[in-house]
C-alpha cells in the first residue's frame, strides 16, 4: 500500500525515466519510532531520540525520503489499513514539529500466517522482497542503487539486498556482514549518510 504526503494511491504511477539521484528508505518502527510491537494507534508512538531531526537534514539535503514498512498487524487482524493510516497522519504531524517530512509512507499489509483472509498471503512487497523499494523509486524519482535503507531487521538488509542499495543496520549489537554499516541510532547514522551520499 502507498500513501504520499498528500494521501493518494500511487498504484500505476510511472515517474520519468530519469533516476539518478539518491533516495532513503527507512523502516519505521525501531528507526524512527520505537518498536513496542505492531504499533496501530497513535498513542503507542514514541519517537526515537534524534530521529526526526535526522529526517529534517535529509529533506535539508533535497534527499527523498520514504517509509517501507512491513504492517502484518493488518494481516493477524491486530488494527486495520485506516489504522496504519491514521499513524502515518500522527507521525507527519510530529515530524512537522521538527521541520521534518516523509515524502512517501509505504506498508505491506500481508503475511502468509495472517487471520484475514484479504491478506494472508505472501507479497512481493513485504520485505525483504523488493516491491516497497520499486514503488518508491516509480514515485520519487530515484535510483534504487543509488540509496540507502535504513532498518533494525535482517528484513531491511534483505531489502537493500534485493535492489542494490547500500544498508544502515540499527541496533545495539553491530551486523557483521560486509557492505553493512551499523550504527545505534537513525541520528547516529545520519551524518555518515549524507557524506556518503555527498561523496
Amino acid at each position: 500500500m502507498t500513501t504520499p504526503r498528500g494521501g493518494a494511491n500511487l498504484r500505476g504511477f510511472h515517474a520519468p525515466n530519469q533516476r539518478s539521484r539518491a533516495g532513503i528508505l527507512l523502516d519505521r518502527d525501531g528507526t524512527i519510532i520505537v518498536d513496542h510491537g505492531h504499533v496501530g494507534t497513535v498513542d503507542r508512538v514514541e519517537f526515537i531520540d534524534g530521529s526526526a531531526d535526522a529526517i529534517a537534514s535529509f529533506n535539508a539535503a533535497g534527499i527523498p525520503v520514504a517509509v517501507v514498512t512491513n504492517q502484518s498487524g493488518i494481516a493477524r487482524g491486530l488494527y486495520w489499513i485506516e489504522d496504519v493510516v491514521r499513524v502515518h497522519q500522527y507521525v507527519s504531524e510530529r515530524l512537522a514539529e521538527w521541520g521534518a517530512h516523509i515524502d512517501l509512507y509505504l506498508f505491506c499489509p500481508y503475511h502468509p500466517a495472517g487471520v484475514i483472509e484479504a491478506f494472508a498471503r505472501t507479497s512481493e512487497d513485504r520485505k525483504p522482497r523488493p516491491g516497497m523499494a520499486k514503488a518508491a523509486e516509480a514515485a520519487l524519482n530515484i535510483a534504487l542503487t543509488a540509496s540507502w535503507v535504513v532498518g533494525d531487521r535482517p528484513e531491511d538488509i534483505g531489502l537493500a539486498d534485493a535492489v542494490g542499495a547500500s544498508a544502515i543496520y540499527l541496533g545495539r549489537e553491530p551486523c557483521h556482514r560486509l557492505g553493512v554499516w551499523s550504527y545505534p541510532t537513525l541520528a547516529a547514522a545520519a551524518p555518515f549518510i549524507l557524506e556518503r551520499i555527498a561523496s
